[in-house]
């Protein structure tokens, strides 16, 4: 199984999280970096480890709090649809079972609150772990008129 680990050492997913994080900044809103994206991790896993999912969905909950705002490099409209595509063919290439891509990508691709349905343990782990992410240092510019929702 792929690892977490894996995830954050891969040179495109790693480009995917810097272009999203820096589209935003120009933007106004809040970070979107690996701060956040640990926060998100470490929250999503916890929430399913604490309720005693498998290890294996642990995982996946873990992996799609990291990578679940790199659709953010396309655009911050529809990022959790763009992440998705994104997403796809990247972890394939990168051994991921066809499984855990579907569980990942679907998990990324309804985390907005918009346009998203939770379908799974992994997805709900995701979509309340993103959004309880609320420590000041996101806020960079405390500007109320810019209309990020996150401020």
């Amino acid at each position: 199984m792929i690892t977490l680990q894996e995830i954050k050492q891969n040179e495109s997913i790693k480009a995917l999280v810097r272009a999203g994080n820096r589209y935003l900044e120009t933007l106004g809103y809040t970070d979107h970096g690996p701060r956040h994206l640990g926060y998100v991790s470490r929250t999503a896993s916890g929430i399913l480890k604490s309720l005693g999912y498998s290890e294996r969905e642990v995982e996946l909950a873990a992996i799609a709090g990291w990578v679940h705002d790199v659709g953010n490099s396309v655009n911050r409209h529809d990022h959790g649809p763009n992440g998705a595509i994104l997403l796809f063919p990247l972890l394939r290439e990168i051994g991921m079972d066809i499984e855990d891509v579907m569980i990942i990508i679907t998990a990324v691709g309804n985390h907005e609150e918009q346009s998203g349905t939770v379908s799974s343990a992994v997805s709900a782990a995701l979509a309340i772990a993103d959004k309880s992410d609320a420590h000041k240092s996101r806020v960079r510019n405390g500007r109320p008129d810019v209309g990020d929702i996150h401020d």
